[in-house]
């Protein structure tokens, strides 16, 4: 699977753009503020139906235009992908049909991102570490959404009730739902940990030579079943509006050497391993569901040194998933790769030959 075509309209400053894609690498080279991070957040955006840049999707849409568009041609299996952004709503294509979903985005394209930020994955809180195993999770155990969806809506429901200070008899009401999604998602959870660890590990050997360990946290008492949990947090819940113990609540630990990563490594060390985590996912996703994923890295070179540059990259480009790296100047990064290169300068994007 592999990103053929891209076009793009009113994107940020990319006013109309249009480009096919090398099925393996593509490096995108310009200067500061031409337009390069955002072609990859329109690549992003196509994939998961959000930014990665903009807490809003409206944010996306260029200055004085109504709208935003994102249009993507996919190959084997053949599929056309879209999505409008208008600061009245998204709307979502797939192969021409609107109605379309976010997840049906995500399960089309599987989009990963290394960026500056990649480090947040280790030292940022606990949602960011969710949203990444909950990523790699809905591609590769396909009951995983049903059951969070069938959680989220317990959950939406009897947060609700807590905070109209309904009675103990309607707060229960949505518990045997909550408790059902809640066990699938906690088990397929823990079952893609187990098997995404001996992956990461062979990642985390190239950049940092380190015994990296992925501890799983519930989001409730250890020893206790979510039952039991809810029980003996009724009053707490009550007092806060919300539900404090569930798969809502968990972490996932990550520690190296036996020590929490987030107090042991610096700050380039905490970009290796965001990106270890990052291409270990990728090529877990890419063996179960035979999925191409795409790869998104900008300013790769940003807080390291020319060894681990050259480490980073050699994972990116042998990671078998289609990638698109930005750079300051066309050649500057040390790839020699078979490789499509394009020139982004305000807003206007060309090929290099």
């Amino acid at each position: 699977m592999a990103l053929e075509r891209l076009r793009i309209e009113s994107f940020r400053c990319l006013r109309s753009a249009e480009l096919a894609a090398h099925s393996s690498l593509n490096i995108i080279a310009g200067g500061n503020g031409t337009g390069k991070t955002s072609l990859l957040e329109a690549i992003y955006v196509l994939g998961r139906g959000r930014s990665f840049r903009a807490p809003r999707l409206s944010g996306v849409i260029a200055d004085g235009q109504n709208s935003a568009i994102v249009f993507g041609e996919i190959k084997s299996p053949d599929a056309r992908l879209g999505i409008q952004v208008a600061r009245s709503g998204t709307e979502i294509r797939i192969n021409g049909e609107s109605g379309g979903t976010a997840s049906q985005l995500a399960e089309a394209l599987p989009v990963q991102l290394i960026d500056p930020n990649v480090h947040e994955l280790v030292q940022g809180g606990p949602g960011e570490r969710r949203r990444f195993l909950d990523w790699g999770v809905f591609h590769v155990k396909h009951d995983f959404l049903g059951g969070w969806r069938r959680f989220r809506r317990a959950l939406q429901q009897r947060n609700a009730a807590l905070r109209q200070g309904a009675s103990l008899d309607t707060i229960a009401a949505w518990e045997p739902d909550l408790l059902a999604g809640a066990a699938i998602v906690d088990q397929r959870r823990r079952t893609y940990i187990a098997e995404i660890s001996p992956i990461l590990q062979r990642y985390v050997d190239k950049f940092l030579e380190m015994t990296v360990t992925l501890h799983y946290r519930q989001g409730w008492p250890d020893g206790a079943d979510l039952a039991e949990a809810l029980a003996a947090g009724a009053d707490r819940d009550r007092a806060y509006g919300a539900t404090q113990a569930g798969p809502h609540r968990a972490e996932l630990e990550i520690l190296m050497d036996g020590t929490p990563a987030r107090h042991r490594l610096s700050r380039g060390q905490h970009k290796l391993l965001g990106a270890a985590l990052i291409l270990g996912q990728s090529d877990w996703v890419q063996q179960v569901s035979g999925k191409q994923s795409i790869l998104l890295v900008d300013e790769p070179a940003a807080e390291l040194d020319a060894e681990h540059l050259t480490a980073l990259l050699a994972g990116v480009t042998d990671s078998g998933a289609q990638v698109f790296v930005t750079a300051l100047k066309a050649g500057a990064l040390p790839i020699s790769s078979d490789h499509q290169g394009f020139h982004v300068e305000r807003g206007e994007v060309s090929v290099l030959v």
